[in-house]
C-alpha cells in the first residue's frame, strides 16, 4: 500500500518505515508538521494515512478534519500514547479508522497492516452497502421534509472487541435496531440512533415537536427507519450473490452505543476476526442535522462468496 506518514518525532518515524519497508509497502511522502501533510495528502492520494495527533504548528486533529474533507473516505492511521476511552471515541467518531498505540510491536503493527490491506470481499462490500444507501438516502428524502446522505463508509477487519470500539456512533443513549439473517450465508447487522436526534427525526417525518423522553411513537420511528436502512444493504447483497436471505424480525435495545454493539457481538462466536462494514448517513433538516451509523457484520462464509462474486 501507498502510505503517507505524518510524524515529527524522528525515532518513531523511522521505526514505522523500517517495518513498513519490511512488509513490502510504499512510504510515497512524509512530512513533520500539518500543513505539509495536507499538502502532500492532496498531491500523492496515498491509501494509508499515518498521522501523529500532537505536531508542531497545525496539530494532528486539525490536520485529520482537513484530510476527511478532501476525502470523506481517506483511511488514517493515528498515531498516539493517549489511551483514553473519551479520545479514541472522538477519534473514531471522525473518521479514523485504526488507532496505533505507542509503544507498539512489530507484530501489533503487523495485525494492523494485514487488517487495513484491502481484500477483495472488503471492496465488493463497500461498493454494495454504498450503492444501496445511497438509493436508500434518496428514498428517506423523498418521504421526509429533511434531506438525507452517505457521509461515510468504512470497511475494516478484526476481532469483536477491536471492532465495537472503531465503529460506535459516540454520545450518550442510543437506540439499536437489530437484524439477523438466517441461511448457508448468514450475517449480522445494526442500526444505532442517538437519543439526542430524537427531535430532528421526529420533526423530518411525523411533523411532532420533541416529546419528552423516548415515547413509544419514537421507538416505532426508528424500528421502522431501522427496518428500511437494513433491508436496503441486505436486498442489495442479495441480488449482488443471487442469494435469497431470510431476515429475523428486527430487534430493538436502548443503551449506550457501546452497550448496544457488545450486545450484539454476544450473539457472534468469540476468538474470530469479521469484516465489518460501517456506513453513516445523515439527516440535514433546516438548521437541524442528525446521524445514524449501519453496521453490517461480515462472517468468513459470506466474505468468501462475495470474494468471488
Amino acid at each position: 500500500m501507498k502510505v503517507l506518514l505524518v510524524e515529527d518525532n524522528a525515532l518513531t518515524r523511522n521505526t514505522i518505515k523500517a517495518l513498513l519497508a519490511k512488509l513490502g509497502h510504499e512510504i510515497v511522502a512524509e512530512a513533520e508538521n500539518g500543513d505539509k501533510a495536507v499538502e502532500q495528502f492532496a498531491e500523492f492520494k496515498p491509501e494509508v494515512v499515518f498521522l501523529d495527533i500532537i505536531l508542531p504548528g497545525k496539530s494532528g486533529l486539525e490536520v485529520l478534519d482537513e484530510i476527511l474533507e478532501i476525502d470523506p473516505k481517506a483511511r488514517v492511521v493515528v498515531i498516539t500514547a493517549v489511551d483514553q476511552d473519551e479520545i479514541d471515541n472522538r477519534l473514531y467518531d471522525k473518521g479514523v479508522c485504526a488507532i496505533l498505540r505507542k509503544p507498539f510491536s512489530f507484530d501489533d503493527f503487523k495485525v494492523l497492516m494485514k487488517d487495513l490491506a484491502p481484500t477483495a470481499a472488503g471492496r465488493n462490500l463497500e461498493a454494495i452497502a454504498a450503492a444501496s444507501l445511497e438509493r436508500c438516502a434518496a428514498r428517506l428524502s423523498r418521504i421526509s421534509s429533511g434531506k438525507w446522505s452517505v457521509s461515510g463508509i468504512r470497511v475494516s477487519q478484526g476481532s469483536m472487541e477491536e471492532i465495537a470500539k472503531k465503529h460506535t456512533v459516540s454520545g450518550g443513549a442510543g437506540f439499536g435496531v437489530y437484524f439477523r439473517v438466517t441461511g448457508d450465508l448468514p450475517f449480522t447487522s445494526i442500526i444505532v440512533f442517538r437519543q439526542e436526534d430524537i427531535g430532528v427525526l421526529s420533526l423530518c417525518f411525523l411533523g411532532l415537536t420533541t416529546l419528552p423522553g423516548l415515547s413509544q411513537a419514537h421507538e416505532l420511528l426508528f424500528s421502522e427507519l431501522g427496518n428500511i436502512i437494513l433491508n436496503s444493504v441486505i436486498s442489495a447483497l442479495s441480488n449482488k450473490l443471487k442469494r435469497g436471505f431470510l431476515p429475523s424480525a428486527p430487534k430493538s435495545l436502548q443503551g449506550e452505543p457501546r452497550f448496544l454493539l457488545e450486545a450484539l457481538w454476544d450473539t457472534l462466536e468469540g476468538g474470530q476476526r469479521y469484516s465489518v462494514a460501517a456506513i453513516t448517513l445523515g439527516l440535514n433538516c433546516g438548521k437541524d442535522a442528525a446521524r445514524c451509523e449501519a453496521v453490517v457484520v461480515i462472517p468468513e462464509s459470506l466474505e468468501k462468496a462475495l470474494a468471488s462474486a
